[in-house]
């Protein structure tokens, strides 16, 4: 038999914050960018709810804004985002149960559509080794604004997962993955053990339907 693993997406399952928009209002605040890309961001946050909204395209012009800036200067920014915004929005139910899987001998990772930079400092602070995540490019230590397709979402989400998988000797057919989103159903279907965690209202009736079993954290802070 192999690995058995436990995936976590981040936002609204470990985090009840969505990273993306609390990285724009942080970078509000240092006065990186204005108020008009903070309203534009709110909103395309409802559409990406609603279904309504092309992710990958709105993926590219938030990475285009982030072009020329150097790989380490950005993950400088988001440790310093992550200690004051993300840092105290973390479940204390999620860690608990990061916590559990890694007592029980399995092999824990983040997967999630945001860029390294954004997961790595949750990764440090639990403890977690693992990041699946979107790619984005960077050349000669420099982002380039520009992604490397596809995205991990949706059924990209399930290829990347797949391949890390196979490049770990991880069966998912035995494996855990816990996350909050519809858009994630692709990888709850190929996965022993979905879980629905905080769940939208679509996966909440997709899980009802399927009979997955279906988690509800309080706001409450791991640290």
């Amino acid at each position: 038999m192999g690995v058995i693993a436990a995936l976590f997406d981040m936002d609204h399952t470990i985090t009840w914050e969505n990273s993306g928009l609390s990285f724009v209002r942080y970078a509000r605040e240092k006065g990186i960018v204005n108020r008009g890309h903070l309203l534009r961001s709110m909103f395309k946050i409802i559409l990406y709810r609603l279904s309504l909204l092309n992710i990958e395209r709105w993926y590219e012009k938030n990475m285009e804004i982030l072009s020329g800036t150097s790989l380490v200067e950005m993950e400088s920014f988001c440790s310093a985002w992550f200690e004051v915004t993300l840092k105290r929005a973390i479940y204390k139910e999620a860690r608990y149960l990061i916590d559990d899987h890694k007592q029980k001998g399995h092999r824990v990772a983040i997967i999630s559509n945001s860029p390294i930079f954004f997961v790595k400092p949750m990764a440090e602070l639990l403890e977690i080794k693992d990041i699946v995540c979107t790619q984005v490019e960077v050349r000669d230590g420099i982002l380039t604004g520009k992604i490397i397709k596809p995205l991990c979402y949706g059924e990209g989400k399930r290829m990347y997962a797949q391949e890390w998988a196979s490049r770990n000797g991880v069966e998912l057919a035995e494996s855990y993955f816990y996350t909050d989103s519809y858009f994630d159903i692709a990888l709850m279907k190929v996965v022993g053990h979905p879980v629905a965690t905080n769940p939208d209202m679509r996966l909440r009736r997709a899980s009802v339907s399927l009979e997955w079993p279906i988690l509800e954290f309080a706001r409450e802070s791991a640290f």
